[in-house]
């Protein structure tokens, strides 16, 4: 439904290197105002909707986090540990949203100290090494939980 515009958001984005200097990427995004919602800005196709990165800078760091830790990633590229989770995080949920529920002939389950101390998860694999579930703790119920779902 076509909204009238209500005003301009001045955003940056952080987008890939060109020699070797940081490139951002500065737009004055519209907002519009919506009826049912009020006053909303208008996704862009370069970036996720709370993402200061856009999706091909986001892509590199991923492809190095395939190589190294987020330790290592953060300083290579000048970011904070939280950037970079951030990133991950927002990837991982990505990659979820895209998988299909898997055929699961035979169930695994582990717990694993997630921290120093005593900080527990229970992983549920297929059997092959495919993730299926984690949940926090190692009781009973965090397979109950695992099974609800």
């Amino acid at each position: 439904m076509p909204s009238p515009r209500y005003d301009f958001r001045k955003r940056s984005w952080r987008h890939l290197d060109i020699c070797q200097y940081s490139t951002l990427v500065h737009v004055s995004i519209p907002r519009v105002e919506c009826d049912p919602h009020g006053v909303i800005q208008l996704d862009t196709p370069w970036a996720e909707k709370n993402s200061r990165f856009t999706a091909m800078f986001e892509g590199l760091v991923i492809n190095w986090l395939k190589e190294a830790s987020i330790n290592a990633v953060s300083r290579r590229l000048n970011l904070s540990w939280n950037a970079v989770d951030g990133i991950m995080t927002r990837a991982v949920k990505r990659g979820m949203g895209r998988r299909k529920a898997p055929f699961v002939k035979n169930l695994a389950v582990d717990e694993v100290s997630s921290k120093k101390g005593h900080k527990y998860v229970t992983i549920v694999s297929d059997g092959r090494g495919i993730v299926v579930d984690i949940q926090d703790d190692r009781k009973a119920d965090s397979l109950v939980a695992f099974y609800k779902t």
